[in-house]
């Protein structure tokens, strides 16, 4: 018993004569973790990770509603605004002229995407997901080229200007609004919303 007692206050006196981390200690390692953190989200930048998952999700977008109008094209020999076996009129009504550079969001090529059930359109025919048309700001940022006087697939521009440096930067952003290039061979880094990345 008595050397427990002993061992006990051995422990207690080498406890007693460690020391801690002072307050000083402590403030000068919470202001360097501090440091670190704000270079860490520097780096990183956030809004440019939000603009880069935002123009992923429109670029996909855009080359689905390519494929889409591409496998219609296969099986009807027409897109859905020049199919003369549609009935869609809000569509077909758009089919006689040029489509220049129109957003997905305006009524004529809403109405050719169309709605399930709805024969000769894109949702209809199955050629694109019902929740396609979920988002009307995604369908704002997709523009859509083609002309009537060539009327084939290989007429077909799809577009979208990208918002994040990084795909403003890419060698593939270098069209217009209706898919040409702008002869300078540049890509749009320092031009917000002048350049588009297109799929034809």
């Amino acid at each position: 018993m008595v050397t427990i007692d002993i061992y006990m206050k051995t422990c207690l006196s080498k406890l007693k004569s460690v020391r801690g981390f002072t307050l000083i200690e402590l403030l000068v390692v919470i202001g360097i973790l501090g440091i670190l953190a704000a270079a860490l989200v520097a780096t990183i930048d956030p809004f440019e990770q939000l603009k880069k998952a935002d123009d992923s999700k429109i670029k996909n977008m855009v080359v689905e509603f390519q494929n889409a109008n591409i496998r219609y094209y296969t099986t009807h020999t027409s897109f859905p605004w020049n199919d003369s076996n549609s009935a869609v009129a809000g569509c077909t009504g758009i089919g006689g002229a040029d489509i220049s550079g129109q957003p997905l969001s305006v009524a004529g090529l809403l109405a050719c995407i169309g709605d399930e059930g709805v024969a000769n359109t894109l949702i209809g025919e199955g050629e694109l997901k019902p929740s396609f048309t979920s988002n009307e700001n995604d369908l704002d940022r997709v523009f859509v080229e083609w002309s009537a006087a060539v009327g084939d697939e290989n007429e077909l521009t799809v577009c979208y200007a990208p918002t994040s440096k990084s795909q403003r930067a890419s060698e593939e952003t270098k069209y217009d609004v209706h898919g040409f290039e702008d002869g300078s061979g540049l890509s749009c880094p320092n031009q917000d919303g002048t350049c588009y990345w297109c799929t034809k």
